[in-house]
Formats: structure tokens, C-alpha cells, sequence
């Protein structure tokens, strides 16, 4: 769903955020703002507005600040309420590192985009590194569709199968195990609440421990995973820790999880091509035999993901290759999945059952329920995909000419100098398009109001757009070449690197042009300031 993007620092704008960042945290939700966790959005209300107008003293935050404090302003409150240290970023070296929802590692110089990493960085406290301008951008799927072969291999496509077929037309074949499964998966273990789902775990992990079977405990947050930690070490349970933080020690963690009596809390880093051997690493046999008579690796989740398949993963590291094994799930009511996606009616029924809360409930209908939570998100991120793609592929078809024509004059005959100006302006009005682009995207929506098809009339405004591009790159190349053709001693390349050059008489250039510097901002905002 995220797009891959390339892109270059752009204008400073650090104290901002920082202003933003102090005024967030006295604003109240559902009076100020209104959250809405499944869109991971933020809006502010007009009682918001007008508690923001009074802290920064305007009368109007519209017309005296513009469009974008009211913009920047959102990104401040989504980074307070729905992006959470530990689970959805770490703090380290005094950076904000985003950690991977499906692997659980950290993804440094990655960068969210819009201003919400800045945002972050303002909370936290941390340097604001400076906002960036895309300088291109494609969708995964585009992206992996440029090969002329396209295949894979994976233990989880089988959930995937229609999307494979709808987005990559290719088919799903399953290949079976080398050995016959030994692995029993247990039905969920749901509970009330989340503290009673915690307590029970902690009993079972006790319980499996004392009898020497090994143990593998996957979390979804690195908060989480250092909850878990620290309650073990509450109970005396010697165990090993395993998240983004600490992922230098992975390997040796990992080849001594399957050791008898070993437990391993892990987030998802240890659900996917992570092989774990019974009696442990380097493999024993009688260390093996031993391990195997326990019933081999248990592997416990402590929370249902929102894609199954990232369920399954974990599942596969108990009873590889025909080895003995067990995997179960420890669900609660307030855990994420359920609370944003799950049945208000499920969770009626069970608060009247009357249980204890660190008592489980197994019954078939909320089993199901969970399943159809997980379809359910699966759906609503399969569209949101598939939305992403049909609007990146009005893009794409830009993006083909306006790199052909690049291609065309790299290889072309002409001189050095003619190709790198006209390569330049290219460059400066295409990321100028990709911008205007995102925010034409944003503003068709709301054409969906009047009755009238926001992809239709998103294709539409972006062929008019990008023929008004291919103009304004000819006329711009032209008034560039006379521009230079007035003065023979200042070549193109004086343009792109001296900051000192002699500029053209400033009557012969709009203010909207390209500065002839070659900094990349338009003259009124470089030399001509």
C-alpha cells in the first residue's frame, strides 16, 4: 500500500512541528479531534480549530496560515494518538527508526512521508530532520510488473492467491512437504480481557517449562514483547529476548531456541526463514530425542495478526520437516484485531458468560469470528491496494513517456551541454507534476459527492495535466536555450554548479521559472528573492 519513493531534502520548516507538537497534547478527542483507527486517520473539529486559533493567536487559521498548518496540524495529532513508540517506530541514536508491521525489524532511512515523520520527531524530541520533495515514485506492484519474468516462492501465497492472479496473473501452486506434518495447531484460547490473557500465558509457559519442552512466544510490538519479558522475569523464568533492538544477537538467540527448557520471546523477526532445531544449534541427536519426547517446539502467538499469513509464518517454525510440534493462539477481546474489526456482539455474549477472566472460552462461533475479522481486514487492505494501484497506473503511463523522453536525449547526439539543461528542466517540472498529481488525487474525492467516479475523473484532469506538462517542458526548454544563447561564456554546466554564476538580465525570466542556478527552486524563491 506504500509506494516506493525517491526523494531530496526540501526547505526547513523544524519549528513548526515543535510549535505543533506542545499544542497537541491539550487537545481532547471527540470534542477537538476524531480518530479513526482503520484509516489511520486524524481530523481536527471546528471546536479544535478554534482552541488551536486561540494558542496561536489568528483569528482565522485558513486565511492567515494557509491550508498547510491545518494539514500539519493533523499530522501532529496522528503522530500523538495512532503511531506508538515501540510498536510502530524506535527511538535510537536520537532518530525516529520505523520498525516493519509484518517483520518486526527496523527500516532504517525509511522515512514516512507528508510531514508525519517530522511530526514524530517533534514528539519524541528529537533533531527534526528536514521535510523531503519526491523526485519519483512507483507502487510495488508497478514496480515488480517491469520484469519480463515474474515468479516466487513462499509458504504463505496460498491466502494471496487471488491477488497474485488479479494483480500479477499468475497462478498459485502448492508443492507439498517433504515430510509428513507432525504439528498438531491448537484451537484458540480466547479470553475476556487482555490481563487475564497475559496471567494464563505466563501459567502455561510455567507449566511447559517445568516438564523442559521449549518454547517460542511471538508478540506483535516490541512494547509487548518487553511486557512478556518482564513479567518472566517476575515468575523466574530464564528466557531469551528477541526484537528490533537487540537484532545483532538473531542468530545465536535463534540457534539455541528449539535447546530442552529453552524460552524465546520474539516479535515477528523470528516468523519468517528462521529455521529452528530441536536440542539446538550445532544439531545433537540425543539432545534432539530428548526435546522431541517433550513434544517439540511449542509455539504460543500472543495475538491474532491482521494477515493470516503472518500467522501461519510463526506457525511454521514448530515441526519442520516431520519433526514433532504444537502452536497455539492466546486471544483476547482487546487485542487490536478485535477491537477495531471484530463483532460488538461476540463480545456481549462473552462478557455474560460470567468466566474468569484468566479462564479461556473455546467455543466455535468466536473462533469463526476471529477468522472473519482477519477475512474482513484482509478485503479492506486487498481494495486499499488495489485503489493504490488503479490511480498509480494514470502514473505509470506518465511515467513511461516522461522517462522514454529522458532515455532520448541521454543517448542522443546532441551536445553535453543542449542534454543536461534540457534533462533539468524535465526533472524540475516533473516533480513539480508528481506533487500537483497527489494533490489533484487528494481533491477528486471529493467529486465522488456530486455522483460523478473519482478514478474517471482523476484519469481525465491527469491527461489534461500532463499534456499542459509536455507543453510547458518545450517552452521551458526553448526559453532556456535563448536565455543561454544570450550569453555565449555561460555554459549549462555553469548553470547546474556555480552558485555565483552571472545571471541573465532578470527581465527575460518569469518569476515562476526554473532559477538558472540549477538549485531547483523556482527564481522568485532563489536569485530572484
Amino acid at each position: 500500500r506504500t509506494p516506493l519513493i525517491i526523494s531530496a531534502p526540501d526547505e526547513e520548516s523544524a519549528e513548526l512541528y515543535k510549535t505543533f507538537a506542545k499544542i497537541t497534547p491539550s487537545l481532547k478527542e471527540n470534542i477537538d479531534y476524531k480518530i479513526d483507527e482503520k484509516m489511520k486517520a486524524a481530523t481536527i473539529t471546528e471546536d479544535g480549530i478554534e482552541k488551536v486559533e486561540r494558542m496561536l493567536g489568528v483569528s482565522d487559521i485558513y486565511s492567515e496560515k494557509g491550508i498547510k498548518y491545518v494539514h500539519q496540524l493533523e499530522q501532529a495529532l496522528r503522530a500523538k494518538t495512532l503511531f506508538l513508540r515501540d510498536k510502530d517506530y524506535v527511538v535510537k541514536g536520537g532518530e525516529v527508526i520505523i520498525v516493519d508491521e509484518f517483520t518486526g525489524r527496523l527500516m532504517p532511512g525509511r522515512r514516512w512521508s507528508e510531514g508525519l515523520h517530522q511530526a514524530i520527531e517533534a514528539k519524541e524530541g528529537v533533531q527534526i530532520q528536514r521535510e523531503s520533495r519526491t523526485l519519483a515514485t512507483i507502487t510495488f506492484q508497478n514496480y515488480f510488473r517491469l520484469y519480463k519474468k515474474l515468479a516466487g516462492m513462499t509458504g504463505t501465497a496460498q491466502t494471496s492467491a487471488e491477488e497474485f492472479h488479479k494483480v500479477y496473473n499468475l497462478e498459485v501452486v502448492k508443492i507439498p512437504t517433504n515430510k509428513p506434518l507432525q504439528r498438531k495447531n491448537l484451537p484458540d484460547k480466547v479470553f475476556q480481557n487482555e490481563e487475564g490473557k497475559w496471567k494464563a500465558l505466563i501459567r502455561e509457559i510455567k507449566e511447559r517449562n517445568q516438564k523442559g519442552q521449549p518454547v517460542l512466544v511471538g508478540t506483535v510490538s516490541i512494547e509487548k514483547n518487553e511486557k512478556l519479558s518482564a513479567m518472566l522475569s517476575r515468575e523466574g523464568i530464564a528466557h531469551k529476548l528477541l526484537n528490533a533492538k537487540n537484532h545483532e544477537e538473531e542468530g545465536a538467540i535463534i540457534a539455541q531456541a528449539g535447546k530442552f527448557g529453552g524460552v524465546t520471546v520474539a516479535t515477528n523477526m523470528a516468523g519468517r526463514g528462521v529455521d529452528i532445531i530441536l536440542g539446538g544449534n550445532p544439531p545433537n541427536e540425543e539432545q534432539a530425542s530428548r526435546v522431541k519426547e517433550t513434544g517439540g517446539l511449542l509455539v504460543i502467538g500472543t495475538e491474532r495478526h491482521e494477515a493470516r499469513r503472518i500467522d501461519d509464518q510463526l506457525r511454521g517454525r514448530s515441526g519442520r520437516q516431520g519433526d514433532p510440534g504444537e502452536t497455539q493462539f492466546y486471544v483476547s477481546l482487546e487485542d487490536d484485531l478485535m477491537r477495531i474489526f471484530g463483532s460488538d456482539r461476540i463480545k456481549k455474549m462473552m462478557g455474560a458468560f460470567g468466566i474468569p477472566e484468566d479462564e479461556p472460552i473455546e467455543n466455535k462461533m468466536v473462533s469463526r469470528a476471529i477468522e472473519g475479522a482477519q477475512a474482513k481486514i484482509e478485503g479492506f487492505n486487498f481494495d486499499s491496494r488495489k485503489h493504490v494501484l488503479e490511480y498509480d497506473d494514470v502514473m505509470n503511463k506518465q511515467r513511461h513517456a516522461i522517462y522514454k523522453k529522458r532515455h532520448n536525449i541521454l543517448f542522443s547526439d546532441e551536445e553535453v551541454q543542449k542534454r543536461m539543461l534540457k534533462l533539468r528542466v524535465i526533472d524540475l517540472l516533473w516533480m513539480e507534476h508528481i506533487e500537483a498529481m497527489e494533490y489533484m488525487r487528494s481533491s477528486v474525492n471529493l467529486r465522488a459527492y456530486g455522483q460523478r467516479d473519482p478514478l474517471i475523473e482523476y484519469k481525465n484532469e491527469g491527461a489534461r495535466m500532463f499534456k499542459t506538462l509536455l507543453e510547458n517542458i518545450d517552452m521551458e526548454t526553448e526559453n532556456m536555450i535563448s536565455k543561454m544563447n544570450e550569453q555565449p561564456q555561460t555554459t549549462a554546466q555553469n548553470y547546474q554548479t556555480s552558485p555565483k554564476l552571472h545571471l541573465p538580465n532578470s527581465s527575460n525570466i518569469n518569476r515562476n521559472d526554473p532559477c538558472p542556478c540549477g538549485s531547483g527552486k523556482k527564481y522568485k524563491k532563489c536569485h530572484g528573492a
